[in-house]
């Protein structure tokens, strides 16, 4: 008997599941994901998440008044379809900063974790930047993908859950004034850091304003989600690709 080929996207296995950890105590729940740069692995999640503060109120986001020292990222190991959790630490011992932040700080919420030691079980399959350069054009109203996981829930295993939105503002305009723009989502807490793709099959425009008929799924990386803009409103704040170069450039990689 032919056994059943299982078909899993090559995204779902770059979206990684983070909990959040002060002292030993579980915080929250987040998400991330691998890049790799010059040979060296990192993980990419929001300022909000490793910090514990809300970047524009600068309010503590943990009842308990929490600030977070280490995360705990459940990765891959071999076979496919098995995890192991990872310890990461966020500060040294003078309680130094372990990850690297835009040059304005807090007015990007979204970090650059430096990933060493892993042990040689661990499988990092890093997010492909070059998605980020696909000449598709995302207009407004168009569907995305949100890949996360909200409220801590997951697919099977340690898969992540693929929510749809819808985008929201102009893509090429920014909003408020920083490299972002705006989807509509019925997101939750647990999708910060989640990256954000736009999935079109059959056809798509390109930047010259052509229409280009397509054979098959063509996808392009459109930023990093870092939770909604006001609780009771549907409609999430995404960073652009473009910070994780500004990131990179700030801290001289």
């Amino acid at each position: 008997m032919n056994q059943l080929q299982v078909i899993i996207d090559p995204l779902s296995v770059t979206s990684l599941h983070v909990e959040v950890f002060t002292g030993g105590t579980r915080i929250s729940s987040a998400t991330g994901f691998t890049i790799e740069r010059n040979g060296s692995q990192y993980l990419v999640t929001n300022w909000h998440v490793v910090t514990g503060i809300n970047p524009d109120t600068n309010e503590i986001l943990s009842k308990n008044t929490n600030i977070p020292d280490e995360l705990r990222v459940w990765m891959h190991i071999d076979p496919l379809g098995t995890w192991q959790q990872v310890r990461i630490p966020l500060l040294d011992s003078s309680s130094r900063e372990l990850f690297l932040v835009n040059s304005g700080g807090q007015s990007t919420d979204v970090v650059i974790v430096p990933l060493s030691n892993l042990s040689a079980q661990i499988k990092v399959y890093p997010f492909d930047l070059s998605l980020s350069e696909i000449d598709m054009i995302p207009e407004v109203a168009m569907p995305v993908s949100i890949i996360g996981f909200p409220q801590g829930m997951s697919a099977e295993g340690k898969f992540p859950i693929w929510k749809t939105g819808h985008l929201a503002s102009e893509y090429d305009i920014n909003y408020a004034g920083k490299p972002t723009f705006l989807v509509d989502a019925t997101t939750r807490s647990g999708m910060s850091g989640s990256p954000v793709v736009m999935k079109m099959n059959g056809g798509y425009k390109n930047k010259n304003g052509n229409y280009i008929i397509s054979g098959g799924v063509k996808t392009r990386f459109l930023g990093i989600y870092s939770g909604r803009i006001h609780k009771d409103i549907e409609v999430g704040k995404v960073w652009k690709p473009i910070v994780l170069e500004q990131i990179f450039a700030s801290n001289n990689l």
